[in-house]
């Protein structure tokens, strides 16, 4: 979430600058990614083009007279859209723009320039938010000679919040707002909308025949006309970063930054009927949703229809058909809460993340969903010439009423280690701006619908400790019964990492997530892979059954680096629908013995690998360890140069060469691998007990005679001890 500190401070009283708000938010709200202002231009001034002519040695420059008030400078400019009588956003001789560019009087093909005219790109406004080719053409009511940034709202700073899934609350100022006032201890100066309704009724009717469309919410506009917004909402949208379009789809976003409910605008003359109809799609249903792009929909989808066709995809992006243009004269403006999961699903399946999307899936507050719809009508009058036509059509289902979570006195002492007063929790609930009620050492605390995210005591414990101070909890130490140690499989885990450490391998962590064909390329029998719903990548979308596709490919990228002699193994878990299996794996290659000054290298081979095998059974007291033809074996080891690894009746793993043809298409030398069974590993091991009789006669220290240097030194100290008492 960007929040524009301009916009913050119109909505709560905030007495801190930038950096030290943002140390607030740090210590007792959202983690702060980042805080910069919107330009970091300087020396920029408005100045008014007098005469703008051609460059004489140039067939594209032009050499203008521009007013910067008090003063006429000669600037030589290259944009095609620049003219006489425009009011032009000026850097003047020593002004330093984004990137470090530093502007100065100079001689551009002979003529002397003393400045610059400027784009918003040379703002550091990002491209994507304006689309403009050329120099920025300010208002007529820019003054001459006052700070172009503060007349384009670009005076502001920008704090980015980088939000845990659950604080949804935070994707909208006015949240923002009621956490800023909690921090502080301020109030909110919010504003109800005031709208003022036409004659004309509503002609909307709203017809919901899904559980999962929780509220719906419907005002007709008419007689707006599309244009473009003010420069005070471009601009906070852009801090938001959100690309301006037009006054009408402008107002839907940022009543949505404002109160944190999606909005959508209909072109209502493209609507078929007034009859909205809420439904899951069907089959066979096909929407052309506002990129172009036709979406084949399944029967779990949630649609909007006018009554005969889908004209949106609920909460997550409208249809063509019904997209609001610059002919719009009419518009159906829609308010509603859907169900987060369903809209997730659809948005991940079709790729269409998005603002709103977000929003829904986060959870909205219920209470601001007619709130935002009268927000947008307000704004739809003032900015867009439209008359609000009367009444809402609407279908509630939910709540508004608030949750009330009780909390006692003694339970936030047990958990936080802190005998909080009361006192001092009524005035966090009355900062948050919870209701309460205080009776026999139990707060009964109700929590409003714009915290979706508070909804047991341990909630509120959080919220108590946050707001009254992380300082505040006293520090102690542990206080256990008895000094902590290893278990005996954490000791035999330390024992095989160490063990093959010092025989010279190399630990790796690997991905468990890998691609379909490497989470069986491993398995001696088939078996079915476990397969991720909503992988980020198909690469990452399977678990896997072996180690030892996940060495290969770090075997791989370590050669093509130009590494020799690489050992490597991994102690981790392979996954199947029967559980998880805890693995010790390792491949090997290259010399594993050689004397340089002899000249003598012994390459890996299976005794090698074998000997590596021996060392570790030794170390972890496993025994009588037998090598056997295996019974079956994975197509990608050599069947000739394999074996399986047994103690006794338990089976312990395989160890092998990789197949030629599986190495020729690696581009691989020879390879050689293992892959033991932790568990069996563990069961299997017999460790010796070494015991031996106590001493008859208890040790005792034997005397040691002082050293020369001792001696020399405590006579020193003797004869100095006799100078002083002299």
């Amino acid at each position: 979430m960007r929040v524009s500190l301009n916009w913050l401070r119109e909505l709560v009283n905030v007495p801190l600058d930038g950096e030290s708000l943002v140390k607030r938010f740090n210590l007792m709200s959202a983690e702060v990614e980042s805080h910069e202002p919107m330009s970091i231009a300087t020396g920029l001034t408005v100045g008014r083009v007098l005469t703008c002519v051609d460059h004489p040695d140039s067939d594209h420059l032009h050499v203008t007279a521009v007013d910067i008030g008090g003063d006429v400078l000669q600037i030589v400019c290259g944009a095609k859209n620049v003219a006489a009588g425009q009011k032009v956003v000026v850097a003047l001789d020593g002004a330093v723009l984004p990137g470090d560019f530093r502007i100065g009087r100079s001689k551009i093909r002979g003529v002397e320039s003393n400045g610059m005219i400027c784009s918003l790109d040379e703002l550091g406004i990002d491209h994507k938010y304006h689309q403009e080719d050329g120099i920025h053409v300010l208002p007529e009511t820019a003054v001459v000679g006052s700070d172009p940034l503060r007349t384009l709202c670009f005076d502001d700073e920008i704090i980015e919040l980088d939000l845990t899934p659950n604080r949804g609350d935070l994707l909208s100022m006015m949240g923002v707002a009621h956490d800023v006032a909690a921090m502080l201890d301020g109030r909110t100066a919010f504003v109800a909308p005031r709208i003022r309704e036409d004659d004309e009724p509503n002609p909307v009717s709203i017809a919901v025949e899904s559980s999962d469309c929780r509220s719906y919410y419907a005002r007709s506009i008419k007689g707006v006309r599309i244009g473009e917004s003010p420069l005070w909402m471009k601009a906070r949208l852009i801090a938001a970063g959100i690309r301006p379009i037009s006054n009408v789809v402008d107002i839907t976003n940022y009543v949505m930054l404002e109160t944190g409910q999606p909005l959508h605008a209909f072109d209502f003359d493209k609507v078929a009927t007034g009859a909205i109809v809420v439904r899951s799609a069907g089959t066979d249903a096909v929407l052309t949703t506002l990129d172009g792009k036709d979406r084949a929909l399944l029967p779990d989808d949630l649609v909007i229809t006018d009554g005969v066709r889908p004209i949106a995809l609920a909460g997550v992006m409208g249809g063509l058909d019904t997209e609001v243009g610059p002919e719009t004269r009419n518009i159906l403006l829609e308010a509603a809460v859907f169900d987060g999961i369903r809209i997730r699903r659809t948005s991940k399946r079709l790729d269409l993340r998005s603002e709103a999307s977000i929003r829904f899936e986060r959870g909205l507050d219920p209470a601001r969903t007619r709130l935002a719809c009268d927000r947008a009508a307000e704004l739809f009058s003032a900015l867009a010439s439209g008359r609000v036509l009367s009444g809402v059509a609407e279908v509630e289902s939910q709540s508004l009423e608030p949750l009330t979570v009780q909390l006692p006195l003694a339970k936030i002492a047990s958990v936080t280690g802190r005998a909080y007063e009361a006192a001092e929790l009524a005035d966090v609930w009355s900062r948050l701006g919870f209701a309460f009620d205080y009776e026999d050492g139990v707060f009964a605390v109700r929590v409003p619908t714009r915290r979706p995210d508070v909804r047991t005591y341990q909630d509120l414990i959080e919220e108590a400790v946050r707001i009254s101070g992380y300082q505040q909890i006293p520090t102690t130490l542990h206080k256990a019964a008895f000094n902590g140690h290893l278990t005996d499989v954490q000791k035999t885990r330390r024992r095989v990492r160490n063990t093959l450490s010092a025989l010279g391998l190399d630990e790796v962590v690997t991905y468990s997530l890998v691609t379909p064909a490497a989470a069986t390329a491993f398995d001696a029998m088939p078996r079915p892979a476990v397969r991720l719903l909503h992988p980020m990548s198909e690469d990452r979308g399977t678990l896997r059954h072996s180690l030892v596709p996940s060495l290969l490919e770090a075997l791989e990228y370590n050669l093509k680096r130009k590494a020799e002699n690489i050992r490597l193994f991994e102690l981790g878990k392979g996954y199947a629908l029967a559980g998880e299996t805890e693995l010790v794996s390792a491949v090997l290659t290259g010399h594993c013995e050689e004397s340089r000054w002899q000249g003598v290298a012994e390459p890996f081979d299976f005794f090698a690998a074998k000997g590596l095998l021996e060392a570790l059974f030794t170390a972890l007291s496993v025994k009588d360890v037998g090598y056997r033809k295996p019974a079956s074996m994975p197509m990608a080891l050599h069947p000739g140069v394999s074996a399986e690894l047994f103690s006794g009746d338990i089976r312990l793993g395989i160890v092998g060469k990789i197949h030629p043809t599986v190495a020729a298409a690696r581009d691989l030398p020879d390879t050689f691998v293992f892959e033991l069974d932790f568990a069996a590993l563990c069961a299997a091991a017999t460790p010796d007990l070494a015991m031996r009789e106590i001493a008859r006669f208890p040790a005792a220290p034997w005397p040691t005679r002082p050293s020369s240097t001792s001696t020399k030194a405590k006579e020193s100290r003797s004869a100095r001890s006799r100078l002083r008492s002299r």
